[in-house]
C-alpha cells in the first residue's frame, strides 16, 4: 500500500530487513523507514504518544478533553517508591469498581482488561508486571462508537468512526466496524484532533475520541499510521488512503 502510493512519483523502495526496514529515495533525497513509521515525527513526541498515561498528562494540561489514564510504575522498578497495588485500589473504588487496565504503552488492544472485581484488579495487574511492564489505569466507559482520525501537518485527512459488536473493545483487528463519521459530527471531531496533535507536537498521526455519556474523551493516539483493517472493510477506501501514505512520503521527502 504505501509503496504503491508512490509509485508515479520516482520514489524507489531498497529493502534492508524483510518487511520491516527500506530505503526510500528520490533523486539525491533518502530517508530509513522503519515498518510503517515514514519519520515525519520527533523522537521524544513519538515516545510520549507511545505512554497512555503520558499522553493523557499532556492533553490535561492543554485542556483538551482526553479519558484519564493513571500511571502505575512496575513493582519491581528499582524507582518504584510507593505500592502500586494500593495506588490502583484508590484508583478502582474512586471509579466505582468499573475501571480498564493495560499496559502503559499498550498495543493494539493486547494486554487490555476491563476490572470489575478487586482480585481480578490485583491479579491483572500482577500479570503486567511480571511481563516487566508497567501499567496505566482509566475509569471505563461504556460507548458504542469510538473515532479515529488522521492528521497530518496539521490537518485532518480522513475520519472514521468504529461501532462497537461484540466485544467491550472499539480495535477493528477485534472486529469492531468501521462507519462513516455522522456529518454534524466532523467539526468538533476534527478540531480536538488537531489540538491533540498539536498539543503533543505530531506531524503525522491518528487520534481515538470515545463517544460517552459525558461527551467525547480523546482515548488514546498513535504515532503510527496503520489502515490495513480499515481498507479491509471496504477496499474502495484503498484509493484515499494511498493519498495520504503518498502525501506523507513527499512531505518526508522535502
Amino acid at each position: 500500500m504505501i509503496q504503491h502510493s508512490v509509485s508515479a512519483d520516482q520514489v524507489s523502495f531498497k529493502e534492508i530487513s524483510p518487511d520491516y526496514l527500506y530505503r526510500v529515495q528520490r533523486g539525491n533525497d533518502s530517508f530509513i523507514m522503519h515498518d510503517v513509521e515514514v519519520g515525519l515525527n520527533n523522537s521524544s513526541s513519538m515516545k510520549l504518544a507511545q505512554s497512555k498515561s503520558g499522553t493523557y498528562s499532556v492533553l490535561h494540561h492543554a485542556g483538551v478533553p482526553a479519558v484519564e489514564h493513571h500511571f502505575l510504575l512496575n513493582n519491581q522498578s528499582r524507582f518504584a517508591k510507593g505500592n502500586a497495588y494500593d495506588l490502583a485500589a484508590k484508583f478502582f473504588q474512586k471509579h466505582n469498581e468499573k475501571v480498564v487496565l493495560k499496559q502503559d504503552n499498550g498495543s493494539q488492544g493486547v494486554n487490555v482488561f476491563k476490572i470489575e472485581t478487586s482480585e481480578d484488579l490485583k491479579a491483572q495487574l500482577s500479570h503486567l508486571f511480571s511481563l516487566q511492564l508497567n501499567a496505566c489505569l482509566s475509569p471505563f466507559y461504556t460507548s458504542t462508537y469510538e473515532y479515529r482520525m488522521i492528521v497530518l501537518k496539521g490537518e485532518v485527512k480522513l475520519l472514521l468512526a468504529k461501532e462497537r459488536l461484540n466485544s467491550w473493545k472499539h480495535n477493528l483487528i477485534g472486529g469492531s466496524r468501521s462507519k462513516d463519521v455522522p456529518t454534524s459530527l466532523i467539526p468538533t471531531l476534527s478540531k480536538m484532533a488537531t489540538q491533540t496533535a498539536h498539543a503533543l507536537q505530531l506531524d503525522f498521526c491518528s487520534v481515538d475520541i470515545l463517544d460517552t455519556t459525558t461527551g467525547l474523551l480523546v482515548l488514546e493516539v498513535n504515532e503510527q499510521v496503520m489502515l490495513d483493517e480499515y481498507i479491509k472493510d471496504d477496499p474502495t477506501r484503498k484509493d484515499r488512503v494511498s493519498a495520504i501514505y503518498r502525501e506523507a512520503i513527499l512531505e518526508r521527502l522535502k
